[in-house]
């Protein structure tokens, strides 16, 4: 287990653009052992239907209504394996995405 791979610097372009989002909820996540408030986001874009942002700290990130373009600076890719329930040995991996902060783009409401 010592090789693991804990987290994935992404490029901008890595992601696909653009990024569509909504909020999902505000709750505690566990960054280096310690409780941080955070904002998660459900997102997408070409390349990658569906994924998760959080972005720590909810100062780094506005709350709003409905789905928005937005930019994400700070990218950092962490996966998250889930055993599925019908095998012990069957998992899937989640894309989550850390950002230190999502901004939302000029001209950004989804129409």
């Amino acid at each position: 287990m010592a090789n693991r791979i804990t987290a994935i610097t992404l490029k901008e372009n890595q992601l696909g653009a653009p990024i569509k989002a909504s909020v999902k909820e505000d709750r505690e996540v566990f960054i280096d052992g310690k409780r941080t408030p955070s904002r998660i986001f459900v997102a997408s874009t070409v390349l990658h239907p569906d994924f998760e942002i959080i972005v720590p700290y909810t100062r780094n990130s506005p709350r709003f209504e409905g789905r928005k373009v937005v930019e994400l600076r700070g990218v950092t890719l962490v996966p998250s394996a889930k055993r599925n329930n019908i095998g012990t040995a069957s998992r899937t991996l989640e894309l989550q995405v850390f950002a230190e902060e999502l901004v939302i783009s000029e001209g950004g409401q989804d129409k």
